[in-house]
């Protein structure tokens, strides 16, 4: 009957006030129990719903002449009634469908879909009706939104919007100005006022009547209908003030739903403020602070339509707070009221952290985003009170906490890196958070940051910064962040184009000469970053032993934590250092003197966070200067820092990180800074036959990088000198084309020159036309000279007696030259006699216990065998001296030492051909093989659980089988010594070998059987069964092998044994 009823309603207009009135009453009288009226009757969900849509429709389709009684005095107890059901129904079903039906009914009864087309007079009588019925509705509703998110989110956003309309309804500003003029008047000042007039102007003011043309006019006393009539609410200023001070308490409860897990709630949450800050400004102008922090908070939301809503709300709000004539006071009070909630924010922010909740975490910091990004161009006068700044400051930085527990921190560079390497890192490296994990926040603070940098007075915020700096020691990396994320601010503001003529550059001069000041007269560039010890390879007694072992660093009490955070704290430096270099620009030139030795003793460095952050650093720097690179910037600067760091070389234990000024020097100059190094080289020299302990590792890396760059300097000559002997071919090939006399060759000649040159480039092209011009002009000189001798046949004697004369001075002339060429080849340039002065060194050394220093020796052996490659006059000599010691660390027993000198002993002989050919065989090669003899038994049968494969000797035999190859085909082994070779290498053609080992071995044998086929095929056929071989002739004797026939050997192997037979 009731969904006859809704179909009914569906098609119908009620024009009757009796029969809408009736049929009113009867639809709530089914929903509601008949015993008590205060409840609702439990009948079936699906009648409540139906019965709740006739309501709706009931109201919607009822005529104006129905609709003028039914907001009138007389029907408002039965429309109590039913805002109270609809209630009722909202706040205890569970069904979510009746739930939103009953608050759709409820927004039906408060117009809320035609408010918009009433009149003023019609809309003001509405919001009076319901202002009688507000605490009810608000308090009921604010439960079902702040329920439970399991109701739904339709259920939540459904709630969210009816309270919305309600309190607009209400509390708007245009409908309370009727009732209190002096609206937004503090309750202070209204006292005051009292005591002052004695009265209030407000009492005896009467609310007027509507008039007669109003359609919701009361009905007349003959035409009431025989009711009760509830007492009005009377609208005053103290009415104002105690609604408005109970609504804040449920703003609070609902601005909590920015949480919100789904986005449609956030979206009516951005509605709801957006309502509350343009309609109700100043009869809620507490809660307008709440509002804006939703709006911003939700700015940055992760859904696109959120973030879109809120901005264009952002924007909504901002006009509407641009308040003109008599309101611009009420502005002040807003932005007074920010300013405080920036204050209890910042206050807040250190305990929320301390929390670790990620979510309340970023509301917070979103909200005090917001309230900045309000405040603007004010941010100047609160960054003026000390109070204010100092807690703002401090809040960041507490929640800029960094977490320096990441073992990462600690990775150094190897030293058999390549010291051109670059290095990579991963991003997270150095700026993990103690207080949070969500990156969205440090952008939300970042962005408050740069606000503060923008807006405020740089000087005086940095003064601050760097005041919070020197203080503690516990949050010198935060304050060091806070100040980045400062600088960059006022970076964004240089580049603003309406600010770029605002902003004098000795602002920007001050704030870096004052940061400057106070990070290099700071303990920071000199914190230590490393606890490791070294030891001086003594293993006698106990007591040697704790002698030995003495701190790098040499300062007591240095734990590894830190050690982490000052490895933090200098990564944070340098970040600083690079955004005042990109604040200044070319500007920062002047500072140069100051900070660039310190970065690059950063990047010389070892840690792989603090080497990657200061070679950041320094391209920051070129870049910022107008420097096509790093290696124009050292060029420029070398004469700065020359002569200071040659005399820091010569009192090395006053300056310990002067070879790394020079390290990095070597890695980023060119070609140009060569003959400064040179002289620096030999200072290094000079300090390295001093010092043999822990400050030879610095020394030693700046003579590996050193070498290595030789290594370079000579590919790219090499590189040059192919290109130039290839363009003397071509011309050699021209000559040879030119003196034959066929046309047709010619022609073909011409065209292959065309595409040689095409080959060689516009060099190649240009000598191919000056060789032609050339051989024009000459074969014009000889058919003159022809043409002379023909004519002048009596003077032949005297010119083949020229001729020969000519040609005696040609011939002395040429040995001459040959002479000259002779002495020219004997020159030897600077940097190679530096090489083989640096080898001549590590054969020294190479005498020396510390295993560190062995390896690096060896490592600075090899590249300068690969930079002598050229010079065999040098690099024979050098490698004789370096043979005794080598060979000795190869039987060294530590197994990382002997696999290093067996990469330095196969480079050298590949290098040196047949010069030490005799030795390897007898001093090398022997023990290399007994070596890996042994070895395959103790690896037979390993497996990973059993932990040989972390052992050193597995690595040594691995590496040894894939270094072997190279020394193999540069030693020419004879038919004994590949026998023996080929003997050891069927141990590791063994199934129950390791896999790495055995897959090693078949490679190095598949390598042998190119050159030695007959060998690999004996050798395999004894480890097959035994087997006949019956010969091609019948005169010949058969011949049998007897195979061991009991390995079990991989399929590669007998697929081989199968191809060698």
């Amino acid at each position: 009957m009731v969904g006859v009823v809704h179909v009914v309603l569906g098609r119908s207009i009620v024009e009757e006030f009796t029969f809408f009135q009736e049929l009113f009453t009867q639809l709530f009288h089914i929903l509601t129990d008949k015993a008590n009226p205060q409840k609702v009757d439990s009948i079936s969900e699906e009648c409540k719903k139906t019965s709740l849509a006739a309501v709706s429709l009931l109201i919607q389709n009822s005529g104006d002449s129905v609709r003028q009684k039914v907001y009138g005095d007389t029907f408002r107890p039965q429309l109590g009634h039913a805002v109270y059901i609809t209630l009722k129904l909202a706040q205890e079903e569970k069904n979510r469908s009746l739930k939103i039906q009953a608050m759709e009914t409820l927004s039906a009864l408060g117009q809320q879909k035609t408010f918009h087309t009433l009149s003023s007079q019609d809309q003001n009588l509405l919001s009076y009706t319901f202002a009688n019925f507000l605490p009810g509705i608000v308090l009921a509703l604010t439960k079902v939104a702040t329920a439970d998110e399991k109701q739904g989110h339709k259920v939540t956003a459904v709630a969210i919007d009816a309270w919305s309309y309600f309190v607009m309804l209400v509390m708007r500003d245009k409908f309370l100005e009727e009732h209190t003029p002096r609206l937004g008047e503090s309750e202070a000042v209204s006292q005051l006022r009292k005591q002052l007039f004695g009265q209030d102007q407000e009492k005896g003011k009467k609310r007027e009547l509507p008039s007669k043309d109003n359609k919701f006019v009361l009905p007349e006393p003959e035409e009431e209908v025989s009711s009760s009539k509830l007492q009005n609410v009377e609208i005053t200023s103290e009415w104002i003030h105690k609604t408005s001070g109970k609504l804040m308490l449920l703003v609070q409860s609902l601005a909590k739903l920015v949480i919100h897990t789904h986005w449609r709630v956030r979206l009516s949450l951005v509605h709801w403020a957006q309502q509350l800050i343009c309609k109700c400004s100043r009869s809620l102008a507490e809660a307008i602070v709440m509002a804006v922090e939703v709006i911003v908070g939700l700015r940055s939301d992760d859904m696109v339509d959120v973030g879109t809503a809120a901005q264009d709300a952002m924007l909504t709000v901002t006009q509407a707070l641009e308040f003109k004539g008599e309101h611009t006071q009420t502005k002040q009070v807003l932005l007074e009221l920010l300013e405080e909630r920036v204050y209890a924010l910042s206050t807040q922010l250190p305990t929320i952290c301390r929390q670790q909740d990620d979510s309340k975490t970023l509301t917070t910091v979103r909200k005090l985003l917001g309230s900045l990004e309000v405040l603007g161009e004010r941010l100047a006068q609160i960054m003026a009170w000390p109070g204010h700044s100092h807690r703002l400051l401090q809040s960041f930085s507490f929640a800029l906490t960094l977490d320096v527990t990441d073992s990462d921190l600690l990775l150094e560079r190897t030293l058999a890196q390549d010291p051109f390497e670059v290095l990579t890192i991963k991003p997270s490296l150095g700026k993990g958070f103690r207080y949070f994990q969500d990156l969205r926040i440090l952008e939300a603070i970042g962005t408050a940051c740069h606000l503060i940098g923008f807006h405020s007075n740089m000087v005086a915020v940095i003064d601050l910064c760097l005041d919070i700096l020197q203080q503690s020691t516990h949050h010198q990396k935060e304050a060091l962040l806070l100040l980045t994320l400062i600088i960059q601010g006022r970076d964004e503001r240089k580049y603003r184009e309406k600010d770029r003529n605002s902003i004098p550059q000795e602002e920007g001069e001050q704030v870096v000469q004052s940061v400057l000041e106070v990070i290099m007269c700071q303990d920071i560039f000199n914190a230590p970053l490393y606890v490791l010890t070294q030891s001086n390879g003594n293993t006698g007694d106990a007591k040697d032993i704790i002698t030995s072992l003495v701190p790098v660093n040499k300062q007591k009490n240095v734990s590894i934590e830190l050690i982490k955070s000052n490895i933090v704290l200098v990564a944070n430096t340098l970040n600083l250092i690079s955004v005042c270099a990109r604040m200044m620009g070319t500007n920062f030139v002047m500072f140069l003197s100051k900070v660039l030795c310190s970065v690059m003793e950063k990047a010389g460095e070892a840690n792989v966070l603090v080497g990657h952050t200061a070679a950041n650093t320094l391209k920051e720097i070129a870049l910022s200067c107008k420097y096509k690179n790093v290696a124009e910037l050292i060029e420029k600067s070398v004469p700065q820092f020359w002569y200071p760091l040659s005399m820091r070389l010569k009192r090395l234990p006053q300056y310990p990180s002067a070879p790394l000024v020079l390290q990095v020097s070597l890695e980023y100059a060119n070609i140009d800074v060569m003959a400064f190094t040179e002289e620096l080289v030999e200072d290094v020299l000079s300090c390295l036959d001093t010092y043999h302990n822990n400050e030879a590792l610095p020394l030693l890396r700046v003579l590996l990088v050193y070498v290595t760059a030789v290594v370079r300097y000579a590919s790219k000559t090499e590189v040059v000198e192919k290109d130039f002997e290839s363009v003397n071919e071509m011309n050699e090939y021209l000559d040879n084309r030119d003196r034959t006399g066929k046309s047709e060759a010619k022609q073909k000649g011409i065209v292959d020159n065309v595409a040689a040159c095409d080959n060689y480039g516009p060099v190649a092209l240009f000598l191919d036309n000056y060789h032609k011009d050339q051989v024009k002009v000459k074969q014009g000189i000889e058919g003159s000279d022809s043409f002379d001798v023909n004519e002048h046949e009596d003077d032949s004697g005297a010119e083949n007696f020229k001729k020969q004369v000519n040609q005696q001075e040609y011939e002395d002339g040429m040995s001459d030259n040959i002479h000259e060429e002779n002495d020219e080849k004997k020159k030897v340039p600077k940097y190679i006699e530096l090489v083989v002065n640096i080898m001549e060194r590590c054969s020294h050394m190479l005498y020396l216990q510390d295993r560190k220093i062995k390896i690096l020796i060896m490592e600075v052996v090899k590249a300068g065998c690969t930079a002598l490659t050229q010079w065999e006059d040098q690099r024979l000599p050098v490698c004789h001296k370096l043979w005794k010691p080598l060979v000795l660390r190869l039987k060294d027993s530590d197994f990382v030492v002997m696999i290093c000198a067996l990469e330095v002993l196969s480079v050298m002989v590949v290098s040196s051909g047949g010069f030490l050919r005799r030795r390897t065989m007898k001093e090398v090669f022997p023990p290399l093989l007994s070596f890996l003899r042994s070895q395959s038994h103790t690896s037979l049968g390993k497996t990973k659980g059993s932990g040989y494969y972390m052992t050193a000797a597995y690595r040594a035999q691995k590496i040894l089988l894939r270094t072997l190859p190279s020394l193999i085909r540069s030693l020419m082994l004879t038919v004994d010594e590949m026998s023996d070779l080929v003997n050891v290498l069927m141990l590791y053609l063994d199934s129950r070998q390791p896999t790495e080992l055995c897959r090693a071995g078949i490679t190095l044998v598949k390598q042998v059987a190119q050159s030695h086929p007959h060998h690999v095929w004996l050798a395999l056929a004894h480890q097959q069964s035994p087997v006949r071989i019956i010969p091609p002739a019948a005169n010949l004797a058969t011949l049998k092998i007897n195979g061991a026939g009991k390995r079990d050997l991989p399929q590669e192997v007998l697929e081989l044994y199968k191809q060698l037979s």
